[in-house]
């Protein structure tokens, strides 16, 4: 595993170990100054470079990143993955599956 780089590392900073108040994007933005797409890149890399549970909730209010510290929060974290994998399959399924030339 790599060493992390200064926006790792900050990224890192900013994020809370647990998920009681995880930060949202927005706020991850305005502390750092970046984009939200350097944002989520930072964050991409730290889980799949780095190996950093970091783990993201979407409920409104409440959403945000986070430091994932034990199971539960990990399986919370999992959910909306699992969900997003399992959707986009059965849309990659449906298109390998059309029959093209009955399109107009």
């Amino acid at each position: 595993m790599e060493h992390l780089d200064r926006e790792e590392q900050k990224i890192m900073e900013l994020l809370p170990k647990g998920m009681n108040r995880p930060r949202p994007l927005k706020e991850l933005v305005k502390l750092t100054g970046w984009s939200s797409r350097k944002v989520r890149g930072t964050i991409y890399r730290l889980i799949t470079i780095h190996h950093k549970a970091i783990g993201a909730v979407y409920q409104r209010p409440g959403n945000g990143y986070f430091i994932i510290t034990d199971d539960k929060e990990r399986n919370i974290a999992l959910t909306p993955l699992t969900s997003q994998i399992m959707e986009m399959t059965k849309r990659a399924q449906v298109i390998s599956n059309t029959d093209l030339g009955n399109e107009e």
